[in-house]
C-alpha cells in the first residue's frame, strides 16, 4: 500500500489523541504498590490526582493485632482505611489523615480484610500493618 504524507500525519495526530485520552483516566494510573504477606501488608501511592476507588485486600493474619504505622500527604479528598478479623469484626477504622503509629484492636486469627477507599484523592499514601 501506498501512504501519502497527509495520510500518515493523520494517523500519527490519532495515536497521540487517542493516548493523551488515556492519560487523562486516573484508574488508568492506579498502579499501587503492595506488599501482601503473612503478618505483614504494605500499601503505598505516590502522586496521584483525583482518585475514586475502592480496594479490598484479603491479609493473612496469624496473630490477634497488628501494629499500624501511617502517614498520608493530602493535596485533596479523602482516604478511608477498615479492617476486619476473619470473623468480619471491624478492628481498625481510620481516615488516614491522622499520622503515626497505632494498634488495631484484638481479633479472630485468619484471613483479615483491608478496605481501602479513596474519593477525590490526590497525594500519597503509605500503611503498614504489621503482626503485633
Amino acid at each position: 500500500m501506498k501512504y501519502t504524507l497527509l495520510t500518515l500525519l493523520v494517523l500519527a495526530a490519532l495515536i497521540v489523541a487517542f493516548g493523551a485520552g488515556c492519560e487523562e483516566n486516573p484508574a488508568a494510573s492506579y498502579k499501587p504498590y503492595v506488599v501482601n504477606t503473612n503478618d505483614s501488608f504494605h500499601f503505598q501511592v505516590k502522586d496521584f490526582k483525583n482518585h475514586d476507588t475502592t480496594t479490598v485486600y484479603y491479609w493473612h493474619m496469624l496473630g490477634s493485632a497488628a501494629n499500624i504505622d501511617q502517614s498520608a500527604e493530602f493535596k485533596g479528598g479523602s482516604v478511608s482505611v477498615t479492617i476486619a478479623d476473619s470473623a468480619l469484626q471491624q478492628v481498625y477504622v481510620t481516615d488516614l489523615k491522622a499520622t503515626g503509629s497505632y494498634t488495631t484492636l484484638s481479633g479472630t486469627p485468619g484471613w483479615w480484610r483491608i478496605s481501602i477507599v479513596m474519593k477525590g484523592f490526590s497525594g500519597s499514601i503509605d500503611f503498614w500493618a504489621l503482626r503485633k
